[in-house]
């Protein structure tokens, strides 16, 4: 339940809502169907975005905010997991779904919400760092910065959130049924008006959407000039467009979603009681589900960003789903395969045969290679490396290829392709 709202919404015989059966096909299809459709999907691209990332979240910082960025997300759908049952007909009878939802779940969903938020800054900020000041990513670009600023977010959402959980208690009626009561900070007009309406969308809404903003149009500038003055290798030029296109897509994402909550507050002025409005048959009644779809559809979207726009992402998920159905010799291969490269791709980039497992271990020599200040594996950008394997000879290796599929992230890319300038 929103903590905005000064109303006491004891449910009593009389001003109990009925509902009819076009409001009851609308909540199925909006808040069951789709709600829960967004939220099963939700989970699912989460898991498997940790499954892919989890084993590169140590080396990279950019990785390990996208980590801690999909545990977030997850958070918050779980918190909305009661949303697609909260109007059946079953629950209806009771209301305790609905109460439960209202008081607790969906102000839990608020702290996730707004850890996501802090850590879409944390994420754009590595990249601001690494693109527009590179002489500071070895100092900032680390893992252990971004776990450090992630916990003290996580402590700070809670704290400033957490007096909305104190804020309406549930109590039974004669009959069996559940109704919310309103404590008295809620109709206190300095708390409603400091508190709940300028400390709270300052902090949601207004502070990162202005943050993201600046450093995304930051980052198109800084690619933009590079772009036109230094012709850059291959493999950074692939790395910086899939990087572009992937931090718009989460920033539009996160803007558009995000402002249906302050849109609700203004609704909430102009139509006054509220509560009435929402109701079955109200004006607002089709309005009321969509800023919480919105949040959910947030929490939901990286996923699916990652796979149209990210092709190292893509390239790993394929051999994820490839190597739970490969068995034999494939699998063993796979197992002396260094992380973030898989057989298949390997062979793609120099189709040449298979060596023996001595042949594997051999050093990779290039010609000028340079370690990425965030503990991630170091790639060549001037000229291809050279494999010796048995008596195959010199291979050459796609460069591009190798810095797409390689461990290293696209924060070192940035950072020593213009040190290298």
């Amino acid at each position: 339940m929103d903590s905005t709202t000064a109303e006491d919404f004891i449910v009593t015989e009389a001003n109990v809502t009925v509902f009819t059966k076009p409001c009851i096909l609308y909540f199925f299809i909006v808040g069951t169907l789709l709600g829960g459709f967004l939220i099963i999907i939700g989970l699912l691209g989460n898991f498997l975005s940790l499954i892919i990332l989890r084993k590169e979240r140590k080396k990279s910082s950019t990785i390990q905010a996208l980590c801690l960025l999909a545990v977030a997300d997850t958070g918050l759908l779980l918190s909305y997991f009661p949303f697609p049952m909260m109007e059946a007909t079953w629950a209806r009878k009771t209301y305790l779904v609905g109460m439960i939802a209202g008081v607790y779940t969906f102000e839990a969903a608020r702290i996730c919400n707004q850890v996501s938020a802090l850590l879409t800054m944390i994420l754009m900020w590595q990249r601001y760092v690494a693109v527009c000041l590179p002489h500071k990513a070895k100092q900032l670009c680390t893992v252990r910065i971004v776990n450090q600023i992630a916990a003290c977010s996580g402590v700070a959402a809670l704290a400033f959130y957490l007096p909305n959980l104190f804020l309406y208690s549930i109590k039974t009626s004669d009959d069996g049924g559940y109704y919310p009561v309103s404590h008295p900070l809620v109709k206190n007009a300095y708390f409603q008006m400091i508190y709940s309406v300028i400390l709270t969308y300052l902090v949601s809404y207004i502070i990162p959407v202005v943050s993201l903003l600046y450093m995304s149009v930051a980052i198109l500038r800084s690619f933009k000039s590079h772009s036109n003055t230094i012709a850059s290798s291959v493999s950074s030029q692939h790395a910086r467009k899939d990087l572009t296109k992937s931090s718009i897509a989460i920033v539009v994402i996160y803007v558009i979603c995000q402002s249906f909550q302050p849109i609700r507050r203004i609704l909430m002025w102009v139509y006054d009681p509220y509560m009435v409005s929402i109701d079955c048959g109200g004006e607002l009644f089709h309005f009321s589900y969509v800023p919480h779809l919105a949040l959910m559809l947030n929490s939901s979207a990286n996923f699916g960003i990652y796979i149209l726009f990210t092709r190292g992402f893509r390239r790993k998920l394929f051999t994820f789903l490839i190597r739970k159905n490969a068995v034999g010799p494939t699998d063993y291969n796979d197992i002396g395969t260094k992380p973030g490269t898989s057989i298949a791709n390997t062979s793609a980039m120099a189709p040449v045969g298979v060596g023996s497992t001595d042949a594997a271990k051999e050093k990779i020599k290039c010609s000028e290679t340079k370690a990425p200040s965030d503990g991630t594996h170091a790639i060549s950008l001037s000229e291809p490396c050279n494999i010796k394997a048995n008596n195959v000879g010199h291979i050459p290796i796609d460069t591009s290829q190798l810095a797409l599929l390689s461990n290293a992230s696209a924060d070192d890319i940035d950072m020593r392709d213009k040190n290298t300038r």
